[in-house]
């Protein structure tokens, strides 16, 4: 294609059309590499057979044949194309026209070609909105600009900056188009001055964007045709402000000539943050221009909206060489800022700080006396040296014989910052000044001495050097040592040095009985837990009756508490608790980690050294940990005490904590448990309750309701016997049944007073009821030998309900346990299921009703429901109750009953079956 075979080409188009419509991998077709290589022949061929639509087809880059033909100067191209219908409005994904494209390479010639074709938009917005006038300008392409007037190019439009095409060509530092855009303003009847000082969104004239461009002859230009020097943006900076920020002298020079005799005018203008254009030259240490801006009568004190001085500026912005000369100028530098520094203070604050300075300036006097100002938080300069660890400026601070007994608002002395910072060789250049011992111990606003400080930071370095120089172990205002900051933090290098210094801070105690292993524990930090146990620290309760270990079980720190757990003095950690005041911390530990209890439970089994094929393997299991309270026997004295039995288990019952109660210690334990009391118990219970089940039994097998036939029907009755004239078993069975159920309902209520509302969520409690009542409605007519049928009906519910609940006596039982559960599993599942059941139940019973009308099973909406409810279960009588009624023509709708009776086999037994399993 690039090599222009016209008669290839046309043998390919013949033998495959779809050739000439092909891309390649950035999506260009043949079009493309025609244009761009001038074969107007194979241009026309292709739009020929491809059809129009070719011509403004787009690469993956949005590239048209139009644009190609533009990138490679083909003119030939470009005018072929347009005159075929190629559209040149077309932007690529650089937002470029071919319009622009040939601007911004200077094809000024093809610009003539594009803009020749009445299609071409001549103010065609491009990237950011820039117009073809505003790309020219860009580029200095002054022939482009009269091209573009000659066609109608509008010259005051915006892009979406607010950027007149004045403003671009300001920035872009373009003169001769500057000239051509001001001198087609005048003929348009726009002044020179009104142009020359438009503004755009940020209200930046031409001469703000120039001056950002940094080219001087426009600046020069600008300035000459009238643009206003004192013109403000949005921030309220004039474009002399922006010049004394790049240091442009020339630039500076300029806008001040015209001014020369009113220069009080715009010398000291102010900008949005109260700076004067001397700030902004400071700022950036622009020394030369800060000199000629004080020549010409730049205010060398003003203060901007922070207080800044150019002074105190150029000293935070490190700018030496301007902070000399201001000096030497006589700036005051007394001023401070509106936090109370001075220019010593922000000096400090400045890499290598007062070495910064001239030797001449430190000497003096009146800046010597600077060193003891303070600020507005009671630093001093000194203060703020010690804190950076800036040894230089401490020691020149010192060599002046500075106070080092000045203290901040908060109390904190030289010394104090340099040891809560760590800066040792601060602190020994301060210990080495000291002449007053006092100030090693002194407290701050909370009692905080400089050991405390080092301390709480872990300056391992800084608390030895005041160790070895005196620093005494004294508390805060809180009750806290150097040792309590310490493990607070975790800092554990540092607290071996204290307990080696002084082993007696193992067991201080603060203002609220805490210990350095409470505040360790607390914070979680277990290497200082680790260390202050094996250092011997003795276990404490603080006044709230909290060990360490019940603050770190409380707090969620798991990984204390394991630590504690595998501790030697694991017995004597979980011992102390004080009873009705705190838990034991077991019973803590169930209920904030659980995983920590089982790793607790883990410490409970050891297996014997043997292999685990032998027979002499064994392991042997503790039980201590899972009776709390621990090792408390009820006083005398104390009998309102209660102690729970099987306290941690029932803790875990009551947090839900299953992964522990299936744990082998604790499955172990309530195995023991069972053996040794809880199966004799239950045993107990069984007979107790067999107590009133067998004479129930005995009644219902042995007592029958008499029957008697009338012309009316068949009724049943309960004959007349009293009390006294029954038979021995029969009266001594309705006592028992009496008395038993008496003995349960009172039980009931008992538990019902104690469990409260969680007794109603117990379903088995619903049963015990049931049983209760029905067997005393059955027996209590019969002691008064009342006549009727209704306390037999009571007596088969009660047999029912009895035997049922015997049925859950059973799960105590390891071996019939977890079928009774199963059992119980399976009855909530079928309730569930029950719930969608009836429905369907519902919708099939009602349509059997409307079709079986010749099946006396269905004659009833009642009976229906009950013959649907029993083929469900599999008992359908299809031979009777369909086969033979359709086979002797007794189905009045065959078809849609059995289409009703397919229906049914599909979605009852079968589906209901497959939900209940």
């Amino acid at each position: 294609m690039s090599k222009g075979d016209f008669s290839a080409l046309d043998y390919l188009s013949k033998k495959s059309p779809t050739h000439l419509s092909s891309r390649d991998e950035n999506g260009a077709g043949p079009i493309h590499y025609a244009a761009a290589s001038g074969h107007l022949d194979i241009i026309r061929l292709i739009v020929s057979i491809t059809g129009p639509e070719e011509l403004d087809v787009q690469d993956a880059e949005g590239q048209t044949p139009l644009h190609a033909a533009v990138e490679k100067k083909q003119e030939s191209s470009c005018s072929l194309l347009l005159d075929m219908g190629a559209n040149p409005n077309i932007v690529n994904a650089a937002m470029m026209a071919p319009i622009h494209l040939a601007i911004s390479k200077e094809y000024n010639h093809i610009v003539k070609v594009l803009l020749s074709c009445s299609r071409t938009d001549v103010n065609l917005e491009g990237d950011l909105g820039n117009t073809p006038i505003m790309l020219a300008c860009s580029y200095n392409n002054c022939e482009a600009l009269h091209t573009l007037f000659k066609y109608g190019a509008k010259l005051c439009r915006q892009n979406k900056l607010g950027h007149f095409a004045i403003h671009t060509v300001a920035f872009s530092g373009a003169k001769e188009a500057m000239e051509v855009i001001l001198q087609k303003g005048e003929e348009l009847g726009i002044s020179t001055l009104t142009h020359i000082n438009y503004l755009d969104k940020s209200k930046s004239s031409p001469l703000h964007l120039a001056v950002r461009g940094g080219n001087t002859d426009v600046i020069k230009l600008c300035i000459a045709k009238g643009a206003k020097v004192d013109q403000q943006q949005c921030d309220k900076s004039t474009a002399l402000h922006f010049a004394c920020t790049q240091g442009a002298m020339e630039a500076v020079k300029a806008m001040l000539l015209p001014y020369e005799k009113r220069i009080d005018e715009i010398i000291n203008i102010r900008d949005a943050a109260n700076q004067t254009p001397l700030h902004r030259a400071t700022l950036f240490d622009h020394v030369e221009l800060t000199k000629y801006l004080i020549s010409k009568g730049a205010d060398i004190n003003c203060v901007d909206c922070k207080g800044f001085t150019p002074l105190l500026l150029a000293t935070t912005s490190s700018a030496w060489k301007t902070v000399s000369f201001l000096l030497s100028k006589d700036a005051d530098f007394r001023i401070i800022d509106k936090t109370g520094r001075n220019f010593l203070h922000l000096a400090i604050f400045q890499p290598k700080g007062l070495k910064n300075l001239p030797e001449h300036i430190l000497q003096n006097k009146e800046v010597w006396e600077l060193m003891s100002d303070e600020d507005f938080e009671g630093c001093t300069p000194l203060h703020y040296a010690c804190k950076l660890g800036i040894h230089d400026s401490v020691k020149n601070m010192l060599g002046f014989e500075i106070s080092l007994g000045r203290k901040s608002k908060e109390k904190k002395s030289a010394l104090h910052f340099a040891a809560e910072y760590g800066r040792i060789n601060t602190c020994l250049r301060l210990l080495e000044t000291i002449q007053d011992s006092r100030l090693l111990n002194e407290g701050d606003e909370n009692g905080l001495t400089p050991l405390h400080l080092a301390s709480r930071g872990g300056h391992v370095k800084v608390v030895d050097l005041l160790l070895r120089r005196g620093a005494l172990f004294q508390s805060d205002y809180k009750g806290w040592s150097c040792l309590h900051h310490a493990a607070a933090e975790g800092y554990t290098q540092t607290m071996t040095i204290l307990l080696a210094a002084n082993i007696k801070l193992l067991d201080n105690t603060d203002e609220d009985g805490n210990t350095a292993l409470h505040l360790a524990a607390r914070e979680g930090h277990v290497a200082a837990v680790k260390l202050l146990l094996n250092q011997g620290a003795e276990i404490l309760l603080n006044d709230n009756h909290a060990s360490f270990f019940h603050e770190a079980v409380r707090s969620g720190k798991k990984d204390v508490a394991n630590a504690a757990i595998e501790n030697e003095r694991l017995a004597e950690i979980i011992r102390l608790f004080k009873i009705g005041y705190t838990r034991c911390p077991v019973l803590d530990l169930i209920e904030c980690l659980p995983e920590s209890t089982k790793h607790l439970l883990d410490q409970c089994m050891t297996e014997s050294e043997h292999d685990p094929n032998s027979t002499d393997y064994h392991i042997t299991y503790h039980f201590r940990w899972l009776q709390a309270p621990l090792n408390v026997q009820k006083s005398q004295t104390d009998k309102a005490l209660y102690i729970q039995p099987l306290a941690a288990l029932n803790a875990m019952v009551h947090y839900n904590r299953l992964e522990l109660l299936t744990h082998p210690v604790c499955q172990k334990y309530l195995g023991m448990k069972w053996k040794a009391y809880g199966s004799k118990a239950h045993m107990l219970n069984l007979a107790m309750y067999l107590l009133g089940l067998l004479p129930l039994t005995y009644l219902v097998m042995n007592m029958k309701p008499t029957q008697i036939n009338t012309t009316n029907g068949t009724t049943f009755t309960m004959e007349n016997i009293s009390f006294s004239n029954q038979n021995y078993l029969i009266s001594v069975s309705m006592l028992m049944v009496l008395i038993m159920n008496i003995y349960a309902i009172c039980k009931e209520v008992i538990q019902l007073t104690q469990q409260r509302m969680s007794y109603f969520l117990d379903s088995s409690n619903i049963s015990d009821w049931s049983t209760a009542i029905s067997s005393i409605a059955f027996v209590t007519p019969m002691f008064f030998g009342v006549e009727g049928n209704l306390q037999w009906q009571a007596g088969a519910l009660a047999i029912l309900f009895a035997w049922i609940n015997f049925l859950l006596y059973f799960q105590r039982f390891e071996r019939f346990g977890i079928y009774v559960i199963m059992f119980g599993e399976i009855t909530k599942t079928l309730l569930s299921v029950l719930v969608l059941f009836i429905f369907l139940l519902l919708a099939f019973g009602l349509s059997f009703h409307a079709l079986m009308l010749h099946q006396s099973e269905f004659h009833s909406i009642g009976l229906s429901l009950a013959q649907t409810f029993v083929m469900t279960v599999g008992e359908l009588n299809y031979e009777t109750s369909f086969q033979e009624a359709y086979t002797q023509g007794l189905l009045p709708f065959p078809a849609v009953t059995y289409y009703v009776f397919v229906m049914f086999i599909l979605l009852m037994p079968i589906l209901f079956m497959n939900l209940m399993v």
